[in-house]
């Protein structure tokens, strides 16, 4: 994982000092905090993720085709199902876990304008 987090950290400021070169200097401080706040948003969002999922799953009653055998085209079928009940049957299930989202990012939204982060 801290493998992975690295080699994200060093693509980014390749490309990062690819473009500072053409675009003039970085201010490498406020690219770290800005960079650290979309990554805390992140872990906030896969963090809730699951539990949101179960809560939903639960809402709509989803009953998932079972299949021994790992099938691509059963999973498709199930995760069309799964979409086609949140979205078109029960769309009450749905806003709750999107309220979350919302509720979960906005702190991190307001730091981010506040900070100018998104400012070219």
């Amino acid at each position: 994982m801290n493998l992975l987090k690295a080699a994200l950290l060093l693509s980014a400021l390749v490309v990062l000092s690819e473009a500072g070169e053409e675009s003039g200097s970085i201010d490498w401080e406020k690219w770290l905090e800005c960079t650290h706040i979309g990554a805390r948003a992140s872990a906030q969002i896969l963090r809730r993720t699951i539990p949101a999922m179960r809560v939903l799953y639960q809402c709509i009653d989803f009953e998932p085709l079972r299949d021994p055998e790992f099938s691509q085209l059963r999973l498709l079928k199930n995760i069309y199902t799964f979409l086609k009940l949140s979205v078109y049957d029960k769309q009450s299930c749905l806003l709750d876990p999107l309220k979350g989202v919302v509720n979960t990012l906005e702190p991190y939204v307001e730091r981010i304008d506040s900070m100018h982060c998104l400012d070219s």
